[in-house]
């Protein structure tokens, strides 16, 4: 009986032995996304890209950190969000920032971390990545491997005929009015994107989950917000650049010009497609960098990297649906929308900025020529994300604000 006990026992070692050698990766995964303690989400968000499939987009081969021209009291002491006054450093400490940088004129102001992120280390930036996703279609439009905006998208995926996108312009699709039905619910477990999430955990491809949704309207009526429509930028940005990856291109236009200190990586689905919905990581200093390349109207250093028309068609929301209001029937969000940048409820002169899960931002206010990065590990903020972003965006507001009286008094 007791040798029974000890073959019994070898056998369950050895089964246990060969399902860790094939489905280990998976079981790490499936252990790293369920764990929800707060106290390890900053730390969480800075390994993430380790636990997935991914590409490196490697740093500028001649890295140039910014100038630097450091101030105390760089934000107010307050601010007022939906008629409330709230404390600027409690705010801060509240959404558990990880790191803030401010530049204001293209000279870091302020910079700072917090919750184990250092300068030179990585974050998960989640749909911060839709914003530079953005800037991709921007540059590939420019080199002229996209005609333009407003053709079809099955111009250039014509596997995609007969799908929900089969209607869709480019431009629909970047400013997420294609019709494409897509539950995002984040609170439940039943919805489209849960569905999204579990067949990237165990690897697999994206394409044939795009193709199987459906329409709920025609494209160009109204805004719903569909992180799929970004993954199928995603997918037209792969098709029009062959050979190279979208992360190599980020390299060539974007990483390497902009002088760039830290590698930066995307997630990929397990064929080598980039998560464009929200699967970069990359360190603060340089998303700050990509900011004031936007501020600069895609200038950088006598260079004209990224064409001013897209820089600014991309931020400037236009149609009905994609302007900014709390009763614009047309929106299913009080932002503003362009092409995957956010624009404020309510504007203070030309701004905008990309957002992400969680609490990332890259804010950019032209009047104060401020741009803001910010990380954190908001715990909070899933539960009330659009209440959270609006938070975030009065916060921002105050600095942009506050800089502009500073420099006229």
């Amino acid at each position: 009986m007791k040798r029974l006990g000890i073959i019994s026992l070898v056998f369950v070692l050895l089964i246990a032995a060969v399902v860790g050698g094939f489905y280990g990766h998976f079981v790490e995964r499936i252990i790293f996304v369920l764990n929800d303690d707060k106290d390890l989400m900053a730390e969480n968000f800075r390994i993430t890209d380790t636990k997935f499939n991914h590409h490196i987009i490697l740093k500028s081969s001649l890295p140039q950190p910014l100038p630097r021209k450091l101030e105390e009291n760089v934000w107010p002491e307050t601010f007022e969000s939906h008629g409330e006054i709230i404390n600027s450093d409690d705010f801060l400490k509240l959404v558990q920032t990880t790191g803030l940088v401010i530049l204001e004129n293209g000279h870091v102001i302020y910079e700072d971390y917090w919750h184990g992120l250092t300068a030179p280390q990585r974050q998960f930036a989640f749909s911060v990545a839709k914003s530079m996703t953005s800037i991709m279609v921007g540059f590939a439009i420019d080199d002229g491997l996209i005609e333009n905006v407003n053709d079809p998208v099955v111009k250039y995926l014509p596997n995609f005929k007969g799908s929900a996108w089969d209607k869709a312009t480019i431009a629909n699709m970047l400013e997420m009015s294609s019709g494409v039905d897509f539950d995002e619910d984040y609170s439940r477990t039943d919805t489209d994107m849960m569905r999204f999430q579990k067949g990237f955990l165990f690897d697999k491809p994206i394409e044939p989950f795009l193709l199987a949704l459906t329409s709920k309207n025609e494209p160009g009526i109204k805004q719903g917000y569909n992180s799929m429509e970004t993954q199928m930028a995603g997918m037209l940005l792969s098709a029009v650049l062959g050979e190279k990856s979208i992360s190599d291109y980020m390299h060539e236009k974007l990483w390497q010009p902009l002088g760039t200190q830290d590698d930066a990586t995307w997630t990929t689905d397990i064929t080598g497609q980039e998560i464009t919905i929200g699967g970069l990581s990359m360190s603060l200093r340089d998303v700050a960098k990509v900011g004031q390349m936007m501020l600069q109207r895609g200038q950088w250093q006598g260079q004209q990297l990224l064409s001013e028309s897209w820089v600014l068609e991309s931020t400037t929301p236009v149609k009905p649906y994609q302007l900014p209001g709390r009763d614009n029937p047309l929106s299913e969000k009080p932002f503003g929308y362009g092409y995957l940048w956010w624009t404020p409820v309510d504007p203070n002169g030309r701004e905008f900025y990309a957002s992400g899960l969680h609490g990332q931002y890259l804010f950019v206010n032209e009047p104060a020529k401020l741009v803001v990065a910010l990380y954190s590990a908001n715990p909070n903020f899933n539960d009330k994300p659009d209440w959270w972003k609006e938070r975030y965006e009065d916060f921002f507001q105050a600095i942009a604000k506050m800089r502009v009286n500073k420099s006229v008094n």
